[in-house]
Protein backbone atom coordinates (compact mmCIF):
# COMPACT_ATOMS: atom_id res chain seq x y z
CA UNK A 1 0.00 0.00 0.00
CA UNK A 2 1.69 3.66 -1.14
CA UNK A 3 0.09 6.83 0.68
CA UNK A 4 1.33 9.99 -0.25
CA UNK A 5 -0.43 12.88 1.85
CA UNK A 6 0.00 16.23 0.92
CA UNK A 7 -0.77 19.23 3.49
CA UNK A 8 -1.63 22.85 1.82
CA UNK A 9 -0.77 26.10 3.51
CA UNK A 10 -3.41 26.78 6.03
CA UNK A 11 -3.59 28.45 9.77
CA UNK A 12 -3.36 24.19 11.63
CA UNK A 13 0.61 23.23 12.08
CA UNK A 14 1.80 20.69 9.35
CA UNK A 15 1.55 17.21 10.83
CA UNK A 16 4.50 14.84 10.86
CA UNK A 17 3.68 13.72 7.14
CA UNK A 18 5.95 10.67 7.48
CA UNK A 19 4.17 9.01 10.74
CA UNK A 20 0.88 9.94 9.12
CA UNK A 21 1.61 7.94 6.18
CA UNK A 22 2.19 5.07 8.54
CA UNK A 23 -1.02 5.91 10.52
CA UNK A 24 -3.26 6.08 7.31
CA UNK A 25 -1.60 2.65 6.04
CA UNK A 26 -2.45 0.84 9.02
CA UNK A 27 -6.26 2.63 9.04
CA UNK A 28 -6.82 1.47 5.68
CA UNK A 29 -5.64 -2.05 6.72
CA UNK A 30 -7.98 -2.15 9.47
CA UNK A 31 -10.61 -0.59 7.50
CA UNK A 32 -10.24 -3.48 4.84
CA UNK A 33 -9.00 -1.99 2.34
CA UNK A 34 -6.81 -3.88 -0.34
CA UNK A 35 -3.22 -4.38 0.49
CA UNK A 36 -2.32 -2.78 -3.46
CA UNK A 37 -4.42 -0.06 -2.98
CA UNK A 38 -2.86 3.42 -3.31
CA UNK A 39 -4.34 5.81 -1.72
CA UNK A 40 -4.01 10.09 -1.71
CA UNK A 41 -4.95 11.85 1.57
CA UNK A 42 -5.10 15.59 1.19
CA UNK A 43 -5.46 18.48 4.06
CA UNK A 44 -7.47 21.47 2.74
CA UNK A 45 -8.20 25.04 4.64
CA UNK A 46 -12.37 25.75 4.39
CA UNK A 47 -12.13 27.72 1.36
CA UNK A 48 -11.23 25.06 -1.27
CA UNK A 49 -12.90 22.28 0.70
CA UNK A 50 -15.99 24.22 0.31
CA UNK A 51 -15.17 24.18 -3.76
CA UNK A 52 -14.62 20.57 -3.61
CA UNK A 53 -17.62 20.39 -1.84
CA UNK A 54 -19.83 22.46 -4.68
CA UNK A 55 -18.14 20.97 -8.10
CA UNK A 56 -18.35 17.51 -7.27
CA UNK A 57 -21.43 16.82 -4.62
CA UNK A 58 -23.33 19.97 -5.19
CA UNK A 59 -23.55 20.70 -1.42
CA UNK A 60 -22.81 24.26 -0.24
CA UNK A 61 -20.21 24.83 2.22
CA UNK A 62 -16.78 23.18 3.83
CA UNK A 63 -17.30 19.81 5.20
CA UNK A 64 -15.42 17.80 6.79
CA UNK A 65 -14.12 14.96 4.81
CA UNK A 66 -14.59 13.70 1.15
CA UNK A 67 -14.19 10.61 0.01
CA UNK A 68 -13.64 9.45 -4.07
CA UNK A 69 -13.10 5.40 -4.47
CA UNK A 70 -11.88 5.38 -8.31
CA UNK A 71 -10.69 1.87 -8.50
CA UNK A 72 -13.73 1.52 -10.85
CA UNK A 73 -12.95 4.47 -13.24
CA UNK A 74 -11.95 4.45 -16.31
CA UNK A 75 -9.70 4.61 -18.10
CA UNK A 76 -6.68 4.49 -15.44
CA UNK A 77 -3.31 4.36 -16.08
CA UNK A 78 -0.92 1.77 -15.46
CA UNK A 79 0.70 2.26 -12.39
CA UNK A 80 4.62 3.11 -12.75
CA UNK A 81 6.38 5.66 -11.19
CA UNK A 82 4.02 8.27 -11.14
CA UNK A 83 1.55 7.92 -8.10
CA UNK A 84 -1.81 7.38 -9.78
CA UNK A 85 -4.36 6.93 -6.78
CA UNK A 86 -7.11 4.18 -6.40
CA UNK A 87 -8.66 6.31 -3.36
CA UNK A 88 -8.44 10.24 -3.01
CA UNK A 89 -9.81 11.35 0.40
CA UNK A 90 -10.00 14.93 1.50
CA UNK A 91 -10.66 16.41 5.01
CA UNK A 92 -10.85 19.83 6.05
CA UNK A 93 -8.41 20.70 9.21
CA UNK A 94 -10.71 23.97 9.52
CA UNK A 95 -13.74 22.18 10.07
CA UNK A 96 -11.74 19.44 12.45
CA UNK A 97 -11.17 22.56 14.51
CA UNK A 98 -14.40 24.04 14.93
CA UNK A 99 -16.08 20.78 15.75
CA UNK A 100 -13.44 19.87 18.18
CA UNK A 101 -14.03 23.03 20.12
CA UNK A 102 -17.73 22.75 19.64
CA UNK A 103 -17.63 19.43 21.41
CA UNK A 104 -14.24 19.66 23.88
CA UNK A 105 -12.52 17.11 21.88
CA UNK A 106 -8.78 16.76 20.75
CA UNK A 107 -8.32 18.38 17.55
CA UNK A 108 -5.92 16.02 16.66
CA UNK A 109 -8.48 12.83 17.52
CA UNK A 110 -10.89 14.79 15.53
CA UNK A 111 -8.73 14.90 12.49
CA UNK A 112 -7.81 11.34 12.99
CA UNK A 113 -11.47 10.65 12.98
CA UNK A 114 -12.38 12.15 9.87
CA UNK A 115 -9.52 10.26 8.11
CA UNK A 116 -11.00 6.96 9.33
CA UNK A 117 -14.33 7.89 8.07
CA UNK A 118 -12.99 8.23 4.35
CA UNK A 119 -11.09 5.26 4.67
CA UNK A 120 -14.29 3.39 5.91
CA UNK A 121 -16.08 5.00 2.78
CA UNK A 122 -13.70 3.70 0.72
CA UNK A 123 -14.16 -0.18 2.31
CA UNK A 124 -17.49 0.14 1.46
CA UNK A 125 -19.51 1.51 4.61
CA UNK A 126 -22.43 3.50 4.34
CA UNK A 127 -23.38 6.18 6.38
CA UNK A 128 -27.05 6.91 4.89
CA UNK A 129 -29.37 4.74 5.91
CA UNK A 130 -29.77 4.48 9.43
CA UNK A 131 -28.43 1.15 10.60
CA UNK A 132 -25.60 1.45 8.08
CA UNK A 133 -24.94 4.86 10.14
CA UNK A 134 -24.47 2.90 13.27
CA UNK A 135 -22.25 0.39 11.78
CA UNK A 136 -20.32 2.91 10.56
CA UNK A 137 -20.00 4.69 13.92
CA UNK A 138 -18.95 1.26 15.40
CA UNK A 139 -15.99 0.83 13.05
CA UNK A 140 -15.10 4.03 13.66
CA UNK A 141 -14.74 3.82 17.48
CA UNK A 142 -12.60 0.03 16.80
CA UNK A 143 -10.32 2.06 14.20
CA UNK A 144 -9.60 4.58 16.75
CA UNK A 145 -9.26 2.27 19.49
CA UNK A 146 -6.96 0.18 17.38
CA UNK A 147 -5.01 3.45 15.95
CA UNK A 148 -4.75 4.82 19.75
CA UNK A 149 -2.62 2.03 20.76
CA UNK A 150 0.05 2.85 18.39
CA UNK A 151 -0.14 6.33 17.39
CA UNK A 152 0.18 9.49 19.63
CA UNK A 153 -2.40 11.80 17.44
CA UNK A 154 -1.54 14.72 19.09
CA UNK A 155 2.21 13.92 18.23
CA UNK A 156 1.16 13.39 14.19
CA UNK A 157 -1.31 16.95 14.75
CA UNK A 158 -0.11 19.07 17.52
CA UNK A 159 -2.51 19.50 20.12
Amino acid sequence: MRTICSWTRQREKRPKLKILETLVCRAARAAGLPEETDLSLVFLPDRAMAELNESSLNHQGPTDVICFDLRASEPRMPKGEEFDADVEIYVCPDVARREAEKRALPYAREVVLYVVHGLLHAAGEDDLVPAKKRRMRRREKQLLAILEKEFQFESVFGP
